[in-house]
């Protein structure tokens, strides 16, 4: 009986770490996002990502909440994707402060599955030990400002400043707009990848559907 119970508490785990790594492989997708954070709620930006290889998938950044947790402000940041497995969508309960990002919670749910939320102590495990979200960081580098433009993409005309971030010897270029929240992008050409602002997106709620289930068991961090 004893290892019945042990083998089953493997394979939970082991379907735990598998979730994990996928929701992180699907959300690491998106290049990082050069931006500046304002984050609405409600609103959002939905985005078509082309690879270099050509492979493009839809990818949308959405503040569908803020709540206090452990005394300061959390923002509730939704990604959704979809992907040959089908749609999947994660939202984090980051709080935010100058040079730094905390995922307080992390909630997952796959196509046909009941939502999941992972114990954030396994979450810092598979990555080293380190806080570090699977959104794109409020602070990341937005490189030298070239000038302002108009440009436009799908989800409309807009004025722009254009940026450019050279690192180890890659160029990207980023257009940026304060009328989209909540990093501002519009578009993006990158080494690997762009990025083009299909939709903007207002009075969204979270589309995460059900009582997200905690995956907790024996053995592994909380």
């Amino acid at each position: 009986m004893a290892s019945i119970r042990s083998l089953a508490l493997a394979g939970v785990a082991t379907l735990g770490l598998a979730v994990l790594s996928w929701s992180q492989g699907m959300m690491m997708r998106a290049p990082q996002i050069p931006g500046k954070f304002n984050p609405v709620v409600g609103s959002g930006a939905e985005y078509k990502i082309t690879d270099k290889e050509g492979g493009a998938h839809d990818w949308a950044l959405v503040v569908v909440g803020k709540e206090m947790v452990d005394g300061q402000e959390g923002i509730w940041l939704e990604m959704r994707t979809s992907a040959e497995q089908g749609k999947a969508i994660m939202k984090q309960l980051m709080v935010v402060q100058p040079g730094s990002v905390t995922v307080k919670r992390h909630i997952l749910q796959m196509a046909g599955r009941p939502p999941m939320e992972m114990p954030m102590g396994m979450m810092m495990g598979k990555m080293g030990g380190a806080n570090q979200p699977s959104a794109p960081r409020p602070d990341q580098d937005i490189g030298t400002l070239l000038g302002s433009e108009m440009v436009t993409v799908p989800a409309g005309t807009f004025q722009c400043e254009h940026y450019r971030l050279t690192k180890n010897g890659k160029t990207t270029d980023a257009w940026v707009s304060t009328k989209i929240t909540p990093y501002g992008l519009v578009k993006l050409s990158g080494p690997d990848s762009s990025m083009v602002l299909q939709k903007v997106l207002e009075n969204e709620k979270s589309q995460i559907q059900g009582e997200p289930q905690k995956m907790s068991f024996p053995g592994m961090p909380k």
